[in-house]
């Protein structure tokens, strides 16, 4: 018998090396596309949770003929006005009052609104993480935020460690242009404040004077970053002012350290590219670019100064 030797064809070694290259050329052109069409879509559907919440606090003016109040908390040392018969007294703020027009009606009724946010009953139900609150696009997104020593009727707390305590939130209710605080951190009344949000008092929409396609009512917010437990809470004090226009100076997009960050202090501000969502006072939902001028930003935050935005 003959023997026949037989060859076999088989990449070399520089040829493969040029496959794996283009292959990886093809990903690093590729991977951009797909982080865009990703955002693209956590975007749509952190918009569409904002048009949610535009139309359940619409149904709550429906009910109530008014939007709901921005916060119910005051202490009687405060400029805040006016003085309440209790003189300290930490309430829910809108997000809570709104939660039945958000098909969370069970939360809402295992509330006790004659009580404080702090008691135990009412403690134990702000750990619950609301989805519709919160933004795809946040890392952050459902962390509980250290907000008080409090503790669940067991004596246990919201979360696994002394450092969780309330779910957090992506939104605020727009307050004030300049400052939505008066002494001591609290709330200022609805009757100081110029935004649609405050204090003790539901702004109904004919108080809108400047209109409601022109007014900020819900912004976009960011706390301190992932594992930091600080940020914005559904269940009180979800409020800001545009003293900053958005992602400005006191966010973390704005270059804050997540140690120095204060949810009194902070905006409006998004980890989406070059802005951040709003619900506007007619329900309606705008992404208003970071680059707008702080002096139209201002005037879309008033109710009724009646000043021309352009």
């Amino acid at each position: 018998m003959q023997s026949r030797s037989v060859r076999v064809r088989a990449f070399t070694l520089v040829e493969l090396l040029v496959v794996i290259a283009i292959i990886g050329i093809l990903i690093a052109l590729l991977l951009p596309a797909v982080q865009a069409a990703r955002e693209a879509a956590r975007r749509s559907n952190c918009a569409n949770n904002f048009k949610q919440v535009g139309l359940a606090a619409h149904n709550y003016h429906d009910t109530h003929r008014c939007l709901p109040s921005g916060s119910f908390a005051w202490n009687g040392a405060t400029d805040c006005a006016p003085a309440q018969s209790q003189t300290s007294f930490s309430g829910f703020g809108w997000a809570t009052l709104i939660l039945p027009f958000m098909e969370q009606g069970s939360l809402h009724d295992q509330l006790n609104f004659r009580q404080s946010a702090t008691w135990p009953a009412n403690y134990a139900v702000q750990g619950n993480v609301i989805q519709g609150y919160l933004c795809p696009s946040d890392p952050q997104g459902g962390e509980l935020i250290s907000w008080t020593s409090a503790l669940r009727p067991d004596g246990t707390n919201n979360g696994p460690t002394a450092s969780d305590d309330y779910a957090m939130v992506s939104m605020a209710g727009v307050a004030d242009s300049d400052n939505w605080v008066c002494t001591l951190n609290y709330a200022k009344h609805f009757t100081i404040a110029n935004g649609v949000m405050a204090d003790r008092r539901g702004c109904r929409l004919a108080d809108v004077l400047d209109g409601t396609s022109n007014t900020l009512m819900i912004a976009e917010v960011t706390g301190g970053g992932p594992g930091s437990y600080r940020g914005f809470v559904w269940s009180n004090f979800t409020l800001i002012d545009m003293a900053n226009g958005i992602n400005g100076p006191t966010t973390r997009q704005g270059g804050i350290s997540a140690a120095s960050y204060n949810f009194r202090l902070a905006g409006a501000a998004s980890y989406h590219p070059g802005g951040c969502h709003f619900a506007m006072a007619d329900g309606s939902v705008q992404f208003i670019s970071e680059t707008i001028e702080l002096r139209i930003v201002k005037a879309l935050t008033t109710r009724a100064a009646g000043e021309v935005t352009g």
